[in-house]
This record gives structure tokens, sequence and C-alpha cells, in this order.
């Protein structure tokens, strides 16, 4: 069974893209308004760009399991999309794309693909993947609501998508 999730949220901000940027570049002080977000500490400094700077986060599932993560951001175009590499309790790719939405708010969009490492996660997949994924939806929600109270904007139109086949990874039959 894939331990791969492939997950996208996405909703319609009341604000600027350049204020919605300032935003989500400044992880340190995400904790301020994103309930499940336990802690974070910045652990690699990058280039001027933000290129390489790593950032340890601890998340809270809401269900009696926390996530640690390292995201390191790899790709960052000021202010439409911001790309980073998580290493921990899951491995992947993050992705924030900000797109314009007249006459005066922006649609944000995170993709989040990545592959479970906790042990116990992997072993407990084949059961919990809705679980994880009504989890991770639960998370990015809350920063949907925490992120316009931050920006004293209004939220609206929030769509989920999720990747969830019950089909056996292709290559494990080979």
């Amino acid at each position: 069974m894939s331990r791969r999730l492939v997950l996208i949220s996405r909703w319609r901000l009341e604000t600027s893209r350049e204020r919605l940027w300032e935003l989500l570049v400044d992880p340190l002080g995400w904790p301020r308004w994103w309930p499940h977000l336990v802690g974070v500490r910045r652990v690699a400094s990058g280039d001027s760009d933000g290129i390489g700077t790593g950032y340890a986060f601890r998340w809270r599932s809401g269900i009696g399991y926390t996530v640690r993560i390292v995201m390191t951001t790899r790709r960052a175009d000021a202010p439409r999309e911001l790309e980073g590499t998580a290493n921990g309790d899951l491995s992947g790719i993050g992705l924030w794309v900000i797109e314009e939405d007249p006459p005066s708010a922006v649609r944000l969009t995170y993709r989040w693909d990545v592959e479970l490492r906790k042990p116990w996660m992997r072993c407990l997949a084949p059961l919990l993947r809705r679980v994880f994924a009504r989890r991770h939806f639960a998370v990015m929600a809350g920063g949907a609501a925490g992120m316009a109270r931050e920006l004293a904007c209004r939220v609206s139109d929030i769509e989920e998508w999720s990747a969830i086949s019950p089909v056996p990874d292709a290559t494990r039959n080979r």
C-alpha cells in the first residue's frame, strides 16, 4: 500500500499577494495565528532570497499524535510561489501558490506531496490514510482561519482535494 499522500488545500483571502507573502515567509510568526502549530525554530540560514533556509516545525494533529518536520526552502518566486522540501516524520514537497482573484482578493493553494516516515504511520497507512488526510485538512482549515484573523480579512471558498487510492504501489508488484 502506498505511503504517499498528495493533499491540496485552496482558499480565497480578501487581501493582497504582498501581505500574504509577508505572512508566509515568516514561519517564526506562524504559531501566533496557526492553532495546530506547537512550535517552530530556524535550523538553517539561506541566501538573500531565503533559499536553503530551514525551519523545524512541530504540528499537533488534534487526535493525539504530533508531526515533526524540517522544511527547507528550495524555491521562492515572490510574491507568487514558495516551495520547500520536508524531512522528518514526513518527507516530500510543500508548495504555496498565490494567485490574483480580482477585484481585491487572492487564491492561496497549498500542495503537500509527502511520504509517511514515522514507523507507526507507515504500518497503519492502509487503515488510516483517510484519517491522516482529514486531519491534514483540519490543520489547514485552522491555518486559513488564522491567516484571515492575522491579516484582518475574510476567508472563503475553502476547497480540499486528496489523491488517496486503495491501489497498491505498481512498483511493489513488479
